[in-house]
C-alpha cells in the first residue's frame, strides 16, 4: 500500500457561504445573535472575511450596533480597511445579500468546511508523528485519537450558552425532579447512604474509593457497576489485579445464593445467576499492568460503539505511565490527572480504587484524606472521594461484617458517613436497613 501524496487538491472553504454570512451581518443587526455560537474567526478560510468578522465580534463584545457604517469604522481603526478591500468590497458584501434569513445555514456551511480543513490538518500531524518513527507506540495512537475525537465534540463544546438557557434546563430538571421525588439526579451506585449525599453520580466525576487491604473496595466498585448496569447503563470494568474469570466469579457469587467458594470449584452453577448477567451491558479488561494511554484509548473505543456511563479501574496504582518515572508522586499525578481528563471527555464516571496508605491504620480508625497512597493529587483531582474501613472485632461465623465508610470529599455536596453490610461468602455490599 503507497500514500497518496498528492498536493494539488483544493482546501476545503466556501468563499460564497463566507460572503454571505458577512453580508447578511452587516445588513442586519440581529443577524449576529444567530451565528456567534456557531462560527468563529479563525472558521474563515479568506483572510480579508476573517478581518471582518474579527471587527463585528469586537463591536458585538462592547455592546455596539452592527451595520455597515460601524464595522468600516472598526476596521479603520484596526488600521485594517485597506486589507479587506477598502469600504467598496463591505458595500459589496452588502449589496450582495438581498436578506440575511439564511444566515444560520450559511454560517453552518462555513463551520462545516473549517472542520474538514482541521481533520487535514490533524491528519497531517498524525502523519508526521508517523514519520517520526516513534518509540511509544500507545503515546502515539492516544494522541492521534485525541485529535480525531476533538474534532467530533468540537461543535458541542464550542457552543455559547446563554445563562437564559442554562436556567431552562436547570428548571426542567427540577420539574423532572418533583415529578420523580424518590429518584436521585445523577447515575444512581444503588445504595441508598451513598447516593444520600452524592445525589447520584455525575457523568464527568472522577469518583476515588480507598480503603486498606481486605476491606472490601473491589467487591464494592464491582457492585456499583453491577447496579448501574442492571439499569441499562453500559459500564467498562480495567481490572488491573484480577483476571476476568475472577471477576465473573465474583459478579456470579453477588447474585446468587452461593458462596464463591463452591462457584470457583465447580460444585455449584447457578445458571439463573448466569442468565442474569449474560445481558448486563458491561465490559472487562484483564490487562495487567495497562498504561493510561492504553486504558483511555481502549475506553473511547468502547464508548465510540455504545455510550459508557461508568468506568470502574481497579486500582490506581497498578496502572502505569508508561514512561520512566523517577518520582511516584508524580506518576500517579499524571494517572489522575489522565482519569479526570478522560472522565471530561467521554462525559462519563470513573470510579478509580485506591490503596490507602499504612498511616491509616489497619482496623477501627477512620481514614484521613492524607492517608490516600502515594501523595495529595488524587484528593486534588477526584471529585468525590469515598473511604472505606472495618472495627478490629470480627464478625461472628455466617453474620455479615458492618463495613463503615465516610464521603471524605464531595465536591458538589455535603460530606459524612456511611454504614453498609458486607456478606463475606458472597462478596456482596447492601444497605443496613431494608427500603420501606
Amino acid at each position: 500500500m503507497t500514500l497518496d501524496t498528492r498536493t494539488d487538491r483544493r482546501v476545503p472553504f466556501d468563499e460564497a457561504a463566507e460572503q454571505q454570512v458577512l453580508g447578511g451581518l452587516l445588513i442586519d443587526r440581529d443577524a449576529i445573535y444567530k451565528v456567534a455560537d456557531v462560527i468563529a474567526r479563525e472558521d474563515f478560510y479568506i483572510a480579508r472575511h476573517q478581518r471582518i468578522y474579527g471587527a463585528i465580534y469586537e463591536l458585538l463584545q462592547r455592546r455596539e450596533r452592527i451595520d455597515l457604517l460601524t464595522v468600516q469604522v472598526e476596521l479603520a481603526r484596526r488600521e485594517e480597511l485597506d486589507r479587506i478591500g477598502g469600504a467598496p468590497y463591505l458595500r459589496e458584501l452588502a449589496d450582495g445579500v438581498p436578506t440575511a434569513v439564511e444566515v444560520e445555514r450559511h454560517a453552518h456551511a462555513v463551520k462545516d468546511r473549517a472542520i474538514l480543513r482541521r481533520l487535514l490538518g490533524a491528519a497531517t500531524a498524525i502523519a508526521a508523528d508517523a514519520y517520526g518513527e516513534p518509540t511509544d507506540m500507545p503515546l502515539l495512537l492516544d494522541r492521534a485519537e485525541q485529535r480525531i475525537f476533538a474534532l467530533r465534540d468540537e461543535s458541542a463544546n464550542a457552543l455559547l450558552r446563554h445563562i437564559q438557557t442554562a436556567l431552562q434546563d436547570n428548571f426542567q430538571h427540577l420539574t423532572e425532579r418533583m415529578d420523580r421525588p424518590y429518584e436521585v439526579s445523577g447515575i444512581p451506585s444503588g445504595f441508598r447512604e451513598i447516593d444520600f449525599y452524592t445525589e447520584g453520580f455525575t457523568a464527568g466525576d472522577l469518583v476515588v474509593l480507598a480503603a486498606r487491604p481486605s476491606v472490601g473496595k473491589t467487591s464494592l466498585g464491582l457492585a456499583i457497576a453491577y447496579n448501574v448496569a442492571r439499569r441499562g447503563h453500559p459500564a467498562l470494568l480495567f481490572s488491573l489485579e484480577m483476571d476476568s474469570k475472577q471477576i465473573v466469579s465474583r459478579f456470579l457469587a453477588m447474585n446468587s445464593h452461593s458462596d464463591l467458594l463452591a462457584l470457583r470449584t465447580g460444585k455449584v452453577f447457578d445458571t439463573e445467576a448466569a442468565t442474569a448477567l449474560q445481558g448486563l451491558p458491561i465490559l472487562i479488561d484483564d490487562t495487567p499492568g495497562i498504561s493510561i494511554m492504553e486504558l483511555r484509548t481502549k475506553a473511547r473505543r468502547a464508548t465510540a460503539h455504545d455510550r459508557l456511563a461508568v468506568i470502574v479501574v481497579d486500582y490506581i496504582q497498578l496502572v502505569r505511565t508508561g514512561e520512566d518515572e523517577d518520582n511516584r508522586v508524580q506518576e500517579i499525578a499524571t494517572i489522575t490527572r489522565n482519569l479526570k481528563a478522560l472522565a471530561r471527555e467521554l462525559n462519563v464516571v470513573v470510579i478509580g480504587l485506591s490503596q490507602l496508605s499504612r498511616a491509616a491504620g489497619d482496623a477501627g480508625l477512620e481514614p484521613k484524606l492524607s492517608t490516600l497512597r502515594e501523595g495529595g493529587t488524587i484528593e486534588q483531582d477526584s471529585d468525590i472521594v469515598i473511604m472505606l474501613w472495618k472495627d478490629k472485632d470480627e464478625a461472628p461465623p455466617g453474620a455479615p461484617r458492618l463495613i463503615h465508610g465516610s464521603v471524605a470529599k464531595n465536591r458538589n455536596g455535603p460530606t459524612g458517613f456511611i454504614d453498609l453490610y458486607f456478606y463475606r461468602h458472597w462478596l456482596r455490599f447492601e444497605d443496613m436497613l431494608d427500603p420501606d
